[in-house]
């Protein structure tokens, strides 16, 4: 009923609140950042180079601050507020402005080194390292809707329904099933579908409608229509919720997870890795990819089968993304960028310039694009980790073991002739351009094969964990073995999530196209 409110109105006054001393001036500062010209006479560093210290007006980006930490920003149901409406208005007290001001400003925003700074400011408004001490990231949520309205218009009903239950994960409700009901107005009406599928209504009466019943039947419905299996990426080994007093199945997002949790690129597009399954040229329908490469759901054992092919097996993990932004010592990772080979096989790329493409997922600037050759991101690498080095917090018995570690580090980088090379006549590149780039997907755990390949997955993946190539999967996925008397042609398995693993994501590392009877039955329990 809303929803249709929302789509048929003329205009709505979305209201945040009655006003304080920050709305005003945060009010008139998000109009200034709106347009891209200003930013850089802001303050705020726009390109490569620039002055990354000049602070702009404080008062003015701490009011913007405060203005997105109000609760507001928080709510499931804003979203088809936002979205639904030709035009909407932001009322805070006696302040109002067009909601195109917000969405601009968030964008540029989201898309500039001032990210990091709301990325790291604390609760008072100071910079803080620590996560329990970060306030809100809700600068994006105004950028993040928008891209949904344009999906609405250009995506099919499942995409628009998965990738929205992707951007909102932030976002709250008393009741947690209507994470999910909150944005099914987005998939009705005239871009949209005339009539709900019935896994997708709300409980009647006297049925389970329990949020974890309502996961289960959201992933059942997206596995049945959706034309990849992006689904299964979402579910990052995170569960919170239970069905009939067990865990959900593995391959069922949790959506009550609010971690911004995977790689952080909406819809994976970018990706190819699952192109080795379907002939070069082709451009199959949804209906067409659904036949050739079903997931098969059972509905007695809440099982999925599909099928797919196994690459390696992790032997090495480090530190978790999230654990390295929060200042804690990382001896894994610098153990890991040693022993790299000088030359990445796949790709011949350098060991630095694989290790940092890697925790970056290869992905660059507004375009969300992999870096160029000689991208400044190298160099700013080098600058970020020799800083990152000198902040990190130790415990008394680790001190040992990472000096030595240091000192293996510092008898490297001096003589190695790709960091050298990288570095030379570039010293100005500050190590922010790398910084945001890494805070972008934070819950995320660097890893290698037996074989030799790096990559990035879940921040949960353990050593023993296998990386598998899927068709219909944009992204490899992770699988941890269960053991299990079932079909000896078949792996029984839990579902960790998706993955990034170099040289693997357009589908080129191997020469012919993969067939069926190349792949294995994986049953994801």
């Amino acid at each position: 009923m809303m929803a249709e409110i929302y789509r048929r109105a003329d205009s709505v006054i979305a209201w945040l609140g009655n006003s304080d001393a920050y709305t005003e001036p945060a009010f008139e500062h998000i109009a200034k950042v709106a347009d891209r010209n200003n930013l850089q006479s802001l303050g705020i560093p726009t390109g490569q180079a620039g002055s990354e210290n000049s602070e702009g007006d404080k008062a003015g980006w701490e009011a913007i601050g405060k203005i997105f930490d109000r609760t507001y920003w928080n709510r499931s149901w804003i979203i088809q507020e936002l979205v639904l409406p030709e035009h909407v208005t932001l009322r805070c007290g006696v302040y109002s402005t067009d909601w195109d001001v917000f969405v601009k400003a968030s964008h540029n925003i989201s898309t500039s080194h001032l990210k990091q700074f709301y990325d790291n400011r604390s609760i008072d408004g100071t910079p803080s390292a620590a996560t329990s001490m970060k306030a809100s990231r809700n600068y994006g949520v105004p950028a993040i809707l928008e891209a949904t309205k344009s999906s609405m218009a250009t995506e099919y009903w499942t995409n628009v329904l998965l990738y929205t239950l992707i951007r909102s994960r932030h976002c709250e409700a008393t009741d947690l099933g209507d994470k999910a009901y909150a944005l099914l107005g987005l998939i009705q009406g005239p871009l949209g579908i005339k009539k709900l599928p019935t896994l997708l209504c709300p409980p009647t009466e006297g049925s389970d409608c329990s949020p974890g019943k309502t996961y289960l039947d959201v992933a059942t419905q997206l596995l049945e229509d959706c034309e990849d299996l992006l689904v299964l990426s979402c579910v990052e080994g995170f569960r919170n919720e239970k069905l009939n007093g067990a865990d959900l199945p593995s391959w069922v997002p949790d959506w009550s997870v609010k971690y911004p949790l995977g790689l952080r690129v909406t819809g994976y597009k970018r990706y190819q890795a699952d192109s080795l399954f379907f002939p070069p040229g082709t451009n199959l329908s949804r209906e067409e990819k659904l036949a050739l490469w079903p997931a098969i759901f059972d509905k007695n054992e809440l099982t999925i089968t599909i099928r797919g092919f196994q690459v390696d097996k992790i032997s090495f993990i480090a530190e978790s993304k999230h654990d390295i932004l929060n200042c804690k010592h990382f001896p894994r990772i610098l153990d890991m960028l040693l022993r790299l080979p000088e030359k990445y096989e796949l790709t011949g790329e350098g060991r630095m310039e694989v290790f940092w493409r890697t925790v970056t997922k290869n992905t660059y600037g507004e375009a969300r694009l992999p870096p160029p050759k000689g991208s400044s991101m190298g160099p700013s690498f080098t600058k970020w980790i020799k800083e990152r080095m000198q902040s990190v917090v130790l415990s008394s018995q680790d001190q040992e073991y990472w000096a030595d570690l240091k000192l293996a580090f510092d008898k490297f980088w001096p003589h190695d002739a790709e960091w050298l090379s990288a570095i030379k006549g570039r010293e100005s590149i500050s190590s922010m351009e790398f910084g945001s780039q890494f805070a972008y997907g934070e819950y995320l755990r660097p890893f290698v094969t037996e074989k030799g390949y790096i990559g990035v997955g879940s921040q949960n993946l353990q050593e023993g964990d296998t990386v598998w190539v899927v068709p219909r999967s944009r992204v490899p996925l992770i699988f941890r073995h269960l053991a299990y008397s079932g079909p000896p042609a078949a792996q029984h398995c839990q579902l960790i999530g998706g993955s990034y693993l170099h040289g693997f994501m357009d589908g080129s590392w191997r020469s012919k196209q993969a067939t069926k009877d190349d792949t294995q039955a994986i049953i994801i329990h």
